[in-house]
């Protein structure tokens, strides 16, 4: 039987998820979503939101304008209660319950949706070879960083779908 290896989530026997960042690693996961809260709280318009606001009607601008005029502030309500949950989290120590997790989720994806807008990432790109000195380094070092954690979190929620 192979063993599993132990990551920054896994999950616990009764269901619920433990989280094992280092001190350092939620406070800096709780700045970015102090950052991410500012974002959402202020100019939804903001062409750094494009990928978490995106168009819903492509080819019809004006039925995309009224899904957008009903949609926007609920979208933004929700967005920003999912934060600041996720921020009350990231300050306890404990166990996570299914929905804990999945607001994490939700919240390391919005954060790599909008620095993937940032660093105009697509499906087709890889991550580019980075020198240390380039000035885009430490944001791709970030992304990278989230896509590590948000698998993390997708496979200890997935854990629990296999006997």
């Amino acid at each position: 039987m192979r063993r599993r290896r132990s990551g920054p989530v896994e999950r616990n026997d009764d269901g619920t998820f433990a989280l094992l960042l280092e001190d350092h690693e939620r406070d800096a996961l709780r700045s970015f979503a102090s950052q991410l809260r500012e974002l959402v709280a202020g100019n939804t318009h903001d062409a750094r939101m494009t990928r978490l606001f995106p168009v819903a009607y492509n080819d019809d601008e004006e039925a995309d304008a009224e899904y957008q005029r009903f949609m926007r502030d609920e979208l933004v309500t929700a967005r920003l209660a999912t934060i600041d949950q996720v921020d009350e989290m990231l300050s306890a120590d404990g166990p996570l319950t299914e929905g804990d997790i999945t607001r994490l989720m939700l919240t390391v994806n919005s954060l790599r949706l909008v620095l993937g807008t940032l660093l105009d990432v697509t499906e087709d790109d890889t991550e580019p070879e980075q020198d240390d000195d380039d000035p885009v380094a430490a944001q791709w070092q970030l992304y990278a960083w989230l896509g590590w954690l948000l698998e993390w979190i997708v496979e200890a929620q997935s854990a629990g779908d296999t006997p």
